[in-house]
């Protein structure tokens, strides 16, 4: 039983994007999880496996943030997808079966991942979050910090993690550029900067927003899946 872990902030046409990749999945024992800190942004969207916890205060950190989202998950195995980013076609169904085939680790994460530039397939990529999955008891036994540069580094790497790498199988796409903001993009700055920088660039998408889940682009065409 696996929960998606998404952080979200002021970008629905994104999100959008990410739900309706989780609910491709069709697996059943699994939920996905939205934390919106978004003061004056509130999106609606009801479906059984997906909860949206629209906040009326800004997280003081993307690391307090991932710490809040992470213990609002009901499930013992968290994965981590940001709001930018898509799980492939049966990006789930495989997880499952790396944990099940691999079990006593704290870390589950594939090597590599589908990179897209301005929802364009360039090529086959890696970095330290390419559809990472932590267990509850991982996340509960470390400590968070309050920053919003590194903080991917910090729990994945920065706390003796007994982790699994799985060369042979890629379950999520990640995506850079269609006209957004990212938060790697803006370098080591202060919380206070990053966060002034993205209000200024997302300043049209507060309100009462009703998500519709659906792609925008032909992804899994893109990749060779349909």
């Amino acid at each position: 039983m696996i929960s998606v872990l998404t952080l979200t902030y002021q970008r629905h046409h994104i999100l959008e994007e990410a739900i309706h990749s989780f609910l491709l999945q069709n697996e059943p024992d699994s939920e996905m999880i939205v934390v919106n800190d978004s003061p004056g942004t509130f999106y609606n969207f009801s479906h059984p496996q997906v909860k949206i916890f629209n906040l009326d205060k800004r997280f003081s950190s993307i690391s307090k943030k991932l710490e809040w989202g992470f213990k609002n998950c009901s499930f013992d195995f968290i994965y981590r997808l940001d709001d930018d980013d898509l799980l492939v076609p049966k990006g789930l169904k495989m997880s499952k079966d790396i944990i099940k085939n691999n079990p006593g680790y704290e870390i589950y994460r594939p090597k590599s991942f589908y990179y897209f530039e301005n929802n364009t397939f360039i090529s086959i990529e890696n970095n330290l979050n390419s559809g990472n999955i932590y267990t509850k008891k991982y996340i509960e036994r470390i400590q968070f910090g309050d920053k919003s540069w590194g903080e991917d580094y910090d729990i994945t790497l920065g706390f003796n993690a007994k982790i699994f790498e799985d060369e042979t199988v890629k379950t999520m796409i990640y995506r850079w550029g269609m006209g957004t903001y990212h938060v790697s993009g803006l370098g080591n700055v202060t919380t206070e900067e990053m966060y002034k920088t993205i209000d200024s660039m997302t300043k049209n998408n507060r309100g009462n927003i009703i998500l519709n889940p659906r792609f925008g682009s032909d992804y899994y065409k893109m990749i060779n899946y349909i």
